[in-house]
Protein backbone atom coordinates (compact mmCIF):
# COMPACT_ATOMS: atom_id res chain seq x y z
CA UNK A 1 0.00 0.00 0.00
CA UNK A 2 1.65 3.30 -1.06
CA UNK A 3 2.17 6.17 1.37
CA UNK A 4 1.39 9.69 0.19
CA UNK A 5 2.47 12.94 1.83
CA UNK A 6 0.06 15.88 2.07
CA UNK A 7 0.05 19.46 3.34
CA UNK A 8 -3.02 21.24 4.68
CA UNK A 9 -3.75 24.60 3.01
CA UNK A 10 -5.62 25.83 6.11
CA UNK A 11 -3.37 24.98 9.07
CA UNK A 12 -0.11 24.18 7.21
CA UNK A 13 0.48 20.80 8.85
CA UNK A 14 2.06 18.00 6.85
CA UNK A 15 0.91 14.41 7.22
CA UNK A 16 1.20 11.03 5.56
CA UNK A 17 -1.66 8.81 4.46
CA UNK A 18 -1.58 5.20 3.26
CA UNK A 19 -4.11 4.65 0.49
CA UNK A 20 -4.98 1.79 -1.81
CA UNK A 21 -4.52 2.28 -5.52
CA UNK A 22 -8.28 2.41 -6.08
CA UNK A 23 -8.84 5.21 -3.50
CA UNK A 24 -9.02 8.89 -4.49
CA UNK A 25 -5.62 10.37 -3.65
CA UNK A 26 -6.62 13.93 -4.53
CA UNK A 27 -9.40 14.39 -1.95
CA UNK A 28 -7.92 13.67 1.48
CA UNK A 29 -8.92 15.54 4.65
CA UNK A 30 -6.38 16.91 7.12
CA UNK A 31 -6.20 15.08 10.49
CA UNK A 32 -7.56 18.34 11.99
CA UNK A 33 -10.64 18.06 9.74
CA UNK A 34 -9.77 20.59 7.04
CA UNK A 35 -10.76 19.53 3.52
CA UNK A 36 -8.29 21.72 1.57
CA UNK A 37 -5.14 19.64 1.21
CA UNK A 38 -2.67 19.09 -1.58
CA UNK A 39 -0.35 16.24 -2.27
CA UNK A 40 3.40 16.78 -1.89
CA UNK A 41 5.88 15.21 -4.26
CA UNK A 42 9.26 14.24 -2.91
CA UNK A 43 12.26 12.44 -4.29
CA UNK A 44 12.18 8.70 -3.88
CA UNK A 45 14.84 7.19 -1.71
CA UNK A 46 16.97 4.81 -3.73
CA UNK A 47 19.52 2.45 -2.25
CA UNK A 48 21.94 0.69 -4.57
CA UNK A 49 23.17 -2.59 -3.15
CA UNK A 50 25.53 -5.09 -4.68
CA UNK A 51 28.15 -4.80 -7.35
CA UNK A 52 27.81 -3.19 -10.75
CA UNK A 53 26.98 0.36 -9.72
CA UNK A 54 30.40 1.89 -10.22
CA UNK A 55 32.19 2.60 -13.48
CA UNK A 56 35.00 0.20 -12.66
CA UNK A 57 32.52 -2.59 -11.81
CA UNK A 58 30.62 -2.50 -15.08
CA UNK A 59 33.55 -2.33 -17.51
CA UNK A 60 35.61 -5.29 -18.48
CA UNK A 61 39.33 -4.84 -18.77
CA UNK A 62 40.41 -4.74 -22.38
CA UNK A 63 43.84 -5.27 -23.81
CA UNK A 64 42.93 -3.33 -26.96
CA UNK A 65 45.06 -0.26 -27.62
CA UNK A 66 43.60 2.86 -29.14
CA UNK A 67 45.34 4.54 -32.01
Amino acid sequence: MPTYEYICNTCGSTFEKQLHFNEDIDHVNCPNGHPQTRRLFSRPSIVFKGSGFYVNDSRKSSSRKSG
